[in-house]
């Protein structure tokens, strides 16, 4: 499955009629429960078994953060481990009341790991990724809200009308624009100088594109714009 995702995601890539990829657990009991820990004594049984398996899991949440269309995590009970950084590699969370949220690495004796420790305190600060690793402890949505885990929380009932409306609303915003800025917020968060070039060619084709053009006729028109991506 981890080898899996890096392709998916790029095939959504390059599909121009795509504007939102969504990631969500099937059925409504998790998100991700993580890695299958009766699985470790084959695939992390020593360091090089343990080293391909953070590859390929590593490769995976690269794709999503990487991704030029936004990412949002739907996240509904389940969300742990290897679950927790996938919805972490995502650009939003959203959850339902019922998730649920833990690295339980402490408890299994397993380093967490360099990259995916340093994407944590990356997306949820120093004092959250310590709260969340030294202690191993299980958040509610409302705690993992409060911690900036999460952008929104829903009632269980209440939770898919939320995904739609984000989804529509990340819709029907210009695909160049929404380029732009995850570029540029990754490249703030992660102090990289090659992407913050990048984001200001992508900010400066935005002001050449069809779709600047067709931002302020419908504003003009006090209309939607309609959007191309061009």
């Amino acid at each position: 499955m981890w080898a899996g995702v890096p392709a998916i995601i790029e095939r959504f890539a390059q599909e121009p009629k795509v504007r939102v990829v969504v990631v969500a657990g099937q059925g409504i009991g998790a998100f991700s429960a993580g890695a299958d820990i009766s699985e470790f004594d084959n695939n992390r049984a020593n360091s090089e078994s343990g080293a391909s398996y953070e590859n390929a899991t590593q490769a995976a949440f690269d794709s999503l953060y990487h991704c030029a269309k936004p990412v949002l995590a739907a996240i509904r009970g389940i969300c742990f481990g290897g679950g927790f950084a996938l919805a972490l590699a995502c650009d939003l969370r959203l959850a339902s009341e019922d998730a649920r949220f833990c690295i339980p690495a402490g408890k299994l004796g397993i380093g967490y790991g360099l990259k995916l420790s340093e994407a944590l305190v990356r997306r949820l600060g120093a004092g959250t990724a310590a709260d969340i690793l030294l202690t191993a402890q299980t958040y509610s949505a409302t705690e993992a809200q409060s911690r900036g885990i999460v952008q929104r929380v829903a009632p269980p009932n209440a939770f898919d009308a939320l995904i739609e409306n984000y989804v529509a609303m990340i819709s029907e915003n210009a695909p160049l624009s929404l380029a732009a800025s995850k570029v540029a917020i990754r490249a703030t968060v992660d102090g990289d100088n090659e992407a913050r070039t990048r984001a200001a060619k992508l900010f400066a084709a935005c002001m050449k594109s069809e779709d600047y053009k067709e931002g302020r006729r419908a504003f003009a028109e006090k209309r939607k714009p309609q959007f191309q991506g061009k």
